[in-house]
């Protein structure tokens, strides 16, 4: 419901009581004004508004990118030109494309007749460059050094500004008549400026400068000035003074982009690594599809031959049923090896940062160049070496350190808080409105705060003695841990050289065996369960076999990454010198 101010009053009061109540609408001069004055100061501020979003965005990239250049020179194999920028979409337009189909692969052969071959390297690149969880990781780095970028901040001169403008009419009555009105406009603007600074002393100057403008713009045109500058010192004596003090958090802030830069180069080595392996363990599945194909395959043959020989009454009908229920079986076990390649081959388009509709596969040549070389370094020179490398280690030493300076920073706020202050004000010119420098109040002294309940701190400086201690035994652990993981990657290295030479072994044993059984059916003279069995053992053999090339070649590359010296290059790739092995 609306309602009619000025009838309401008119219909209480008497009419020659009341003056004209059109002052309670906006009156069409006033109305003009406001939206003048409006015309005149909004674009120009949407316009600083957007070009200050632009420069703000350049000011943070810019001083992160110089954060994460000066200490990342002090990260070995820390990623050069680190940028957040997005990446252009995956393009596999240049990369070469397949023109064979393999019978192994069953009705997945046709999918791969133009699909884009993918080399490991080409695989790392593309995951570096597109992976999502990579990317993820680049953007929290990116965040922390943001983060140090405000925590410097504090510690510089912070400028502050402002300022405000109103105009104002206000009606007076003269006299008994309320008809006799005199009308008084005003304009009054207000304007300050300040500046703050943290010393890293712990002490703090603040500055700030207000001007007050008063103009009459009719009647006597009056006009009204006053200005004030106060400027204050606090300075702690006891409590909270020193640099140790107030810039812990300054210094912890620092170092904890060092441990981010850190994790991340330890991180590049971990992706680095797992995405090898999956390439390898990926072709290690498609190796197995083709090794049960060719089971398959020769089952039934021997399948044909037996039923020929029952045809010829030189062979038992059970001796056929032996042997298609067992090329039914490993009709089977290469439908789930098909199954299981392309699942994996799913699985690794997502690693790659790819569509998982993208047609791709791997280059069968990669599998030929692996071979078994074992690093010709001792368990100990091996220990040593990751002890005095790893970046996670040196975390670990770095964060000791930090829990040794906290016992400090809390032994100091059991002090009790003793601070120098003072200010100074100028004074105001009561002829023309200007600051005076002769015209001032000062004043200086010590602000004492004896605070005799110090259980909280008590509290805090034993529990950073008792931190300090833990992170000693969690770099001990951690220690051990990392010279436990060189002496297991040395017995896997060790396993897998094994299992290559028994696979090898077992596959030269399994193929002679499965040649006399096959001849000894072709002389009517054969079991069915033996060629099955010599049959099933050759397809394990040389399944063993490849797994154990591949196993060997990661737990290479694992190791050379827990000795903490595998670098990795911009593209992925790891540097030309580990690919000779340390020979």
């Amino acid at each position: 419901m609306r309602i009619n101010l000025c009838a309401l009053l008119q219909a209480q009061c008497p009419l020659n009581a009341l003056p004209e109540f059109t002052c309670l609408r906006p009156r069409p001069q006033r109305v003009a004004r406001l939206s003048a004055l409006m015309a005149v100061v909004l674009p120009p501020i949407a316009v600083l508004s957007s070009c200050a979003r632009s420069h703000f965005l350049e000011s943070a990239d810019r001083e992160t990118s110089q954060i994460i250049k000066h200490k990342g020179a002090a990260v070995p194999n820390m990623e050069r030109d680190f940028t957040i920028d997005p990446p252009q979409p995956p393009s596999l337009a240049h990369f070469p494309k397949s023109r064979k189909t393999y019978e192994y692969l069953g009705d997945a052969a046709a999918v791969e007749m133009g699909a884009t071959i993918v080399t490991l390297a080409d695989a790392l690149s593309l995951a570096v460059h597109h992976n999502r969880e990579y990317l993820q990781r680049k953007e929290a780095l990116y965040t922390q050094a943001l983060d140090l970028t405000f925590a410097r901040h504090e510690f510089t001169p912070i400028l502050g500004a402002g300022g405000s403008a109103t105009i104002g009419e206000t009606r007076t009555a003269v006299g008994q008549s309320v008809n006799n009105i005199v009308v008084d406009r005003t304009f009054a603007a207000r304007a300050s400026t300040g500046v703050d600074w943290l010393l890293k002393t712990g002490g703090r100057i603040s500055s700030n400068l207000t001007v007050d403008f008063l103009r009459f713009v009719n009647g006597d045109l009056r006009t009204i000035k006053g200005s004030s500058l106060v400027t204050t010192l606090s300075q702690p004596l006891l409590r909270g003074a020193g640099t140790l003090t107030v810039t812990e958090t300054l210094t912890q802030a620092e170092r904890d982009v060092l441990y981010s830069l850190r994790n991340f180069a330890r991180f590049r080595k971990d992706f680095v690594v797992r995405i090898a392996s999956s390439y390898y363990q990926l072709i290690q599945a498609r190796d197995a599809a083709q090794n049960n194909w060719l089971g398959y395959q020769g089952l039934q043959l021997s399948v044909e031959r037996e039923r020929a020989l029952v045809d010829e009454d030189r062979a038992k009908q059970s001796e056929l049923g032996k042997l298609r229920q067992a090329a039914l079986s490993s009709e089977l076990a290469w439908i789930n090896a098909i199954q299981n390649y392309l699942q994996r081959l799913d699985e690794f388009k997502i690693e790659l940062g790819l569509s998982v509709d993208s047609r791709i596969v791997l280059d069968d040549d990669e599998l030929k160049k692996l071979k078994i070389i074992n690093p010709s370094l001792s368990r100990e020179d091996a220990a040593r070496v990751a002890v005095n490398t790893r970046l996670d280690l040196k975390n670990f030493r770095d964060r000791n350190e930090d829990t040794a300076r906290r016992i400090e920073v809390f032994a100091r706020d059991l002090l009790p808080g003793v601070d120098f202050v003072s200010s100074v004000k100028v004074g105001t010119n009561p002829v023309n409105g200007d600051l005076e420098p002769r015209l001032n109040d000062w004043s200086a002294g010590l602000k004492l705060d004896l605070d005799p309940d110090k259980k909280q701190e008590r509290n805090a400086f034993r529990q950073s003695l008792i931190a300090h201690q833990r992170s000693g035994r969690n770099l001990s652990l951690e220690a051990d841990r990392i010279k436990l993981q060189v002496y297991n990657d040395i017995r896997d290295l060790e396993q897998a050289r094994r299992q290559y030479e028994i696979s090898e072994h077992g596959v030269k044993l399994a193929e002679r065996r499965l040649e006399e059984q096959q001849l000894l059916m072709e002389l009517g003279r054969g079991d069915a369960r033996d060629l099955v069995e010599s049959q099933n053992d050759l397809v394990d053999s040389q399944n063993d076999l490849t797994g154990a090339l591949v196993n060997h070649t990661i737990s290479r590359i694992s190791f050379w990454r827990d000795m903490g010296v595998l670098f990795i290059n911009a593209d992925g790739s790891w540097v030309k010198k580990l690919k000779q092995e340390g020979r």
